[in-house]
């Protein structure tokens, strides 16, 4: 609060008298204040106890009486509200000063004084405020001792030019992702001076986008006259969840700028998929895949789809409730999948063949980003072999050839690999000759046959052994064989007699 000394008070008081009495209009002289008994109201101390006065209940209707005296024209909510805002400053009122009026009391009731000099030895210490009602401006003096306030009418009021733009920007609270919903913006000219060119921008985030995508997006507003507005639409998109701010900015060609902010919670469902199945099938066995779909976010998903696509080679046998096979894939129609919920649905295959299943499935709804899972299940074959010897002369005389065909046939699923044989001799035999799929070589009573690399499933592979009987007797062909996919030996013999 400032305080400066007031020399004179030349202006013209409007004051009020008390109804159906009229005011005092002869002049008075006051040497002292703060009689109880004359004072309109208790001492003041502070600019608080001021607001305190003019707002005390008790003292509306002498107020109002004071003013009503004074044929005052202005409006007395007006005048509330100054005594309630505006700026209260300190001031001094030096002796001699002609005061314009002066409210009072005479036996209790408000009376105003008109044309009174202040003849006391001292400055009045006093509180003064300013404001404008009906067009005109005006001061109210208050000294502290006695309360005894008057308002002087300081003339025409004239604001000074004010260009001044205000924006409204209306946005919901929240919103759904991938819904649309519009955006109001209303520019309002609140100064006194007409506005030309008159332009917004809007800024949006990186969760929101325009609907009209066509058109540009600033906005003309033109001339706005004073106290008028202009309102426009702006349709947006939400694309991402999350708090979205959108800001506005108008400016027009006189330099006045307005700036708006509005923020919308974007509420987004997030789909998720997990695929499981067993990581290693015998082949034959049934598969079961089983899709679990989530959301993670925190709005509901609907028309929640989940598609699994047939892997080559394997047949669709059973589907968990509400599945459908058909065209190449499972498909299951979920309906609404809320917030921190999940479904699982499982589907069974079988296949003939061993090797891997790769299963893709996928989720969908009407709103969020479709969500992918892939899994995997080996399908494992089973090994199966049999291993024949036969001899194709017996009984044979010492010094003559004898034949062994060997016969191995995978039996199993599985092709068998790395298939090696050795052949054992007896003392009475003596390798000749040996063919095959594989080189056939001997030293010794061994006869080895070069690694088979490959025998596929139900294949065969034939070695003939030629031997030189050259003793008699009870002999035995002993065959040995091996391969990648068998944990032990297999052993065969062919008992041939000799003479």
């Amino acid at each position: 609060m400032t305080r400066r000394t007031l020399a004179t008070l030349g202006t013209v008081l409007v004051a009020a008298v008390l109804a159906g009495r009229p005011a005092q209009a002869q002049q008075h002289t006051a040497t002292r204040l703060g009689n109880p008994a004359t004072r309109f109201a208790k001492p003041l101390r502070k600019p608080a106890d001021l607001r305190a006065l003019f707002r005390a209940p008790e003292l509306q209707a002498d107020i109002a009486a004071i003013l009503f005296q004074s044929q005052w024209p202005g409006n007395l909510a007006d005048f509330r509200r100054a005594a309630a805002e505006a700026t209260i400053t300190e001031i001094e009122i030096p002796p001699g000063t002609r005061l314009p009026a002066m409210s009072s009391r005479e036996r209790g009731k408000p009376v105003l004084l008109r044309d009174v000099l202040w003849a006391g030895k001292k400055p009045i210490d006093a509180y003064e405020f300013f404001f404008v009602s009906q067009g005109r401006r005006y001061r109210v003096v208050t000294p502290k001792a006695c309360s005894n306030f008057w308002i002087e009418d300081q003339g025409a009021h004239v604001p000074p030019p004010r260009p001044e733009l205000r924006l409204t920007l209306g946005a919901p609270a929240e919103a759904s992702g991938c819904a649309e919903f519009p955006v109001s913006v209303i520019v309002h000219n609140r100064g006194n001076l007409p506005l030309t060119q008159v332009q917004l921008s809007a800024t949006l985030p990186a969760g929101l986008a325009r609907v009209d995508t066509q058109t540009a997006p600033g906005l003309d507003a033109g001339v706005l006259e004073p106290g008028a507005s202009r309102e426009f639409a702006i349709p947006v998109t939400a694309t991402a969840a999350g708090r979205q701010a959108l800001h506005v900015r108008a400016t027009s060609a006189e330099g006045t700028t307005a700036e708006a902010t509005a923020t919308t919670l974007v509420r987004a469902a997030r789909l998720t998929l997990q695929c499981q199945t067993p990581a290693e099938v015998p082949v034959g066995r049934p598969v079961q895949v089983c899709l679990t779909a989530g959301n993670t976010g925190d709005a509901t998903e609907s028309q929640v789809r989940v598609t699994l696509a047939l892997p080559p080679g394997a047949t669709c046998t059973a589907v968990t409730a509400g599945g459908q096979a058909a065209n190449g894939q499972v498909v299951w129609e979920l309906g609404d999948l809320a917030p921190a919920s999940s479904y699982r649905v499982c589907a069974v295959f079988t296949t003939d063949a061993p090797g891997g299943l790769s299963f893709a499935g996928t989720v969908q709804g009407a709103c969020a980003p479709a969500a992918r899972s892939e899994c995997q299940a080996q399908v494992a074959g089973i090994p199966a072999i049999l291993l024949e010897v036969v001899d194709l002369d017996d009984p044979i005389e010492v010094g003559s050839d004898e034949t062994y065909v060997i016969t191995v046939t995978n039996q199993g699923s599985l092709p068998d690999t790395n298939v090696r044989l050795v052949c054992t001799l007896e003392p009475a035999q003596q390798f000749v000759s040996g063919s095959g799929p594989t080189a056939v070589q001997a030293e010794g009573a061994e006869v080895t046959m070069a690694a088979l690399p490959v025998l596929e499933p139900k294949a065969q592979a034939v070695w003939r052994v030629v031997v030189k009987a050259v003793e008699a007797g009870d002999v035995r062909f002993r065959v040995q064989l091996e391969s990648d996919q068998i944990t032990r030996p297999v052993w065969e013999t062919e008992a041939t007699h000799q003479y």
